[in-house]
């Protein structure tokens, strides 16, 4: 019984030897190192540019998701300055209904500018299932009822006026 003893210690030190050995070799392997720790340069360089690829792709969602961010802010402000105009028209003084008129303007229009031109330059450059582009598309839609509200209530003044002086 003794015998057997030191030949099982044996084994079990071989093995978790063996054991420390390949992950060893395997750390090395996922670090693209061969067994005596050398790297070429090429390797190296595949991996940091591998590295700035995701950084920069990183860099435009964070720069998108603020976008989306403002744009979707300044659409709520939008809608909040037209239901206050709308709301108040018969109260409002000629400044005051031209000073909610610009505000609406300041916000719509630089809106437009940004979605239009977001669309514009993702179409040309070719990428056409980014799911930003989907998004802008579904933001032209409240864009669009913005400034469909403003030409409704532009007319509907304009015949409220006639009617006055005729």
């Amino acid at each position: 019984m003794l015998s057997s003893h030191p030949i099982i210690i044996l084994l079990l030190i071989l093995i978790v030897l063996l054991n420390h050995d390949q992950t060893v070799q395997a750390q090395q392997l996922s670090f693209g190192q061969d067994s005596f720790g050398n790297t070429t340069n090429s390797q190296t360089q595949n991996r940091l540019d591998t590295i700035i690829k995701l950084l920069q792709q990183t860099k435009q969602g964070s720069i998108i998701q603020l976008n989306l961010t403002i744009i979707v802010f300044m659409m709520g402000l939008v809608y909040v300055i037209f239901g206050l105009y709308i709301g108040q028209e018969q109260k409002l003084s000629v400044f005051t209904k031209r000073l909610y008129l610009t505000a609406y303007f300041a916000l719509i229009i630089p809106i437009t500018v940004i979605l239009v031109r977001y669309i514009a330059n993702t179409m040309s450059s070719g990428v056409l299932g980014d799911p930003v582009l989907t998004v802008a598309f579904l933001l032209l839609i409240p864009v669009t009822a913005s400034y469909v509200l403003m030409i409704v209530k532009s007319r509907h003044e304009f015949v409220q006026r006639s009617k006055v002086i005729s």
